[in-house]
């Protein structure tokens, strides 16, 4: 049998028909580009239907960037997405299709596609980090996806690193996602240029009209500029601080760095790795993997559909 896994991005939609395996047998990309809700369901309806192709999928995974109610169907907060907010997904989209549907945050999709079809096959705790713009999170216990009392759990990018750090999208200060995320790379290579560190990135700030990504630092990084390599370490320190505290934690098998940002490889996972040996027990570092995701862009809709294939009525 053949499944459906919709990842909903707050500037992309990206869906797959994806088998029992965990294969995708076929995927498309569109711009989620809506004015409101019934646009949005739509373009997904479209979306769908082109993926689906002659086939006949039996279900339907979707996964959300926010806080799902805990019936799994209304959305509560997208902050990047708001025309969501309130939205009862599961059953528009019900309608729209015709398909059982089951509605997860995005990230914890991400962590269960890893877990049944990617890096962490074969794992019964597994964390699965998601380093993108921002830093989302899934986590799985007892091979099950753990979500918390209200179903708001693993929201690691929130534990606080810095209590006077910089301002986060949440309304905090000071969180993991302010450091460990594209943006936070763009603003420690930003604040190093302010303070006149020698780097060829003021240089390229100047070419781009003051343009900065994360991917343009990690080339200088590459290409030898010793600050944008210090910005990658300082990154994956902060990493591997938080990685040391779930580590002790929840003496995981295995904490899988996905995401656009883990493209860094050892510039970002080598110190992470390093900091998270220093801090951690020696006898549970031991007993945990920090690996790069396998599956990558789109663990999420292998995890959509897969938890959709176990999950739905």
């Amino acid at each position: 049998m053949n499944y459906l896994g919709l990842d909903i991005g707050g500037t992309e939609l990206k869906a797959g028909l994806v088998d029992a395996d965990g294969q995708i047998l076929r995927s498309e990309t569109r711009p989620a580009q809506a004015r409101n809700l019934a646009g949005l369901i739509d373009t997904i309806g479209e979306l769908l239907v082109s993926v689906s192709g002659d086939a006949a999928p039996v279900a339907l995974g979707v996964g959300v960037p926010g806080l799902i109610s805990p019936d799994r169907d209304e959305v509560d907060f997208a902050p990047n997405l708001t025309i969501l907010n309130g939205a009862r997904i599961g059953a528009l989209l019900g309608e729209k299709t015709g398909l059982p549907v089951v509605v997860r945050n995005d990230a914890d999709l991400n962590a269960w596609g890893e877990f049944k079809a990617g890096a962490g096959q074969g794992t019964s705790h597994m964390l699965c980090l998601t380093v993108g713009t921002g830093l989302g999170s899934g986590l799985i216990v007892d091979q099950q996806l753990y979500t918390g009392t209200s179903g708001y759990g693993t929201e690691a990018g929130h534990i606080v690193v810095d209590p006077d750090g910089r301002a986060c999208g949440c309304g905090g200060r000071g969180c993991l996602e302010t450091v460990v995320s594209a943006t936070g790379i763009v603003a420690t290579a930003r604040e190093g240029v302010d303070n006149g560190k020698e780097t060829s990135l003021r240089a390229v700030l100047e070419e781009t009209g003051g343009r900065l990504t994360s991917k343009m630092v990690l080339d200088a990084a590459v290409a030898g500029d010793r600050f944008a390599a210090s910005v990658y370490t300082s990154v994956g320190r902060f990493l591997g601080i938080a990685c040391s505290s779930l580590i002790n934690l929840l003496n995981l098998d295995m904490i899988v760095i996905g995401g656009g940002v883990s493209a860094a490889g050892r510039y970002l996972l080598d110190p992470a790795i390093e900091e998270a040996k220093s801090r951690t027990y020696r006898h549970t570092f031991d007993s945990c993997q920090i690996v790069s995701a396998k599956i990558g862009s789109n663990a999420g809709i292998v995890g959509a559909a897969l938890y959709a294939a176990q999950h739905s009525s």
